[in-house]
């Protein structure tokens, strides 16, 4: 359980209330289901890098979606797009041009840059994650109506849209940037994240 004296409460933005005192209840289940559902993620990301292999890890597999949705792009670009520091990024991309994922190609615009691509084995490597991905979820929802599943993706959207912008509002607060730049990533403990359950990053 997350400790609660540990976070202070936050300041709503503006337009919004706070929820009635019997709507406290509900808040606070869906809070406790939210890090019941993030220890569970850490879990199942422990023991799939514990089983991986030679298996393409969640995270590179981000930069391989992210350069095949967007296509070519420079390192500094990529590690924008998926809010990561730099330097992370840069080991991950290496990392992928060793297994053959990736390659670095030269940039029209300008000599001195380049671009990373995803070659013909990285869009393997991308279809065979997306379909172990759908077989997951075809088992996680079996037994779910259509219309359980359309609520639920509609939920699970406007939550997650929700939850991006406060918690981008309430570390750049923390952090000192009045505006909804996100922060610098730091070390774990610099900075208290508010949803967190445990030590280590947010899943």
């Amino acid at each position: 359980m997350a400790d609660s004296a540990a976070i202070p409460p936050p300041a709503h933005a503006e337009g919004t209330s706070c929820p009635s005192p019997g709507g406290r209840e509900t808040v606070d289940s869906v809070a406790e289901s939210f890090i019941d559902l993030q220890r569970t993620v850490r879990r199942s990301k422990a023991r799939l890098l514990a089983a991986a292999g030679s298996d393409v890890e969640s995270a590179t597999q981000v930069l391989l979606h992210t350069v095949a949705a967007e296509g070519p792009m420079r390192a500094s670009a990529l590690a924008a797009s998926v809010q990561a520091d730099l330097s992370t990024v840069s080991r991950q991309v290496a990392a992928l041009v060793a297994r053959g994922l990736l390659e670095r190609q030269a940039d029209q615009l300008d000599g001195r840059a380049c671009l990373l691509a995803v070659t013909g084995p990285g869009r393997t490597a991308i279809a065979e994650h997306e379909r172990s991905r759908q077989a997951f979820f075809d088992q996680v929802l079996a037994g779910w109506s259509t219309e359980e599943m359309s609520q639920f993706a509609r939920q699970l959207d406007r939550f997650t849209g929700a939850y991006e912008q406060i918690h981008t509002a309430w570390m750049n607060k923390r952090a000192g940037h009045p505006d909804d730049r996100p922060v610098a990533h730091t070390r774990t403990g610099d900075r208290h994240d508010p949803t967190d359950s445990e030590e280590g990053p947010t899943a």
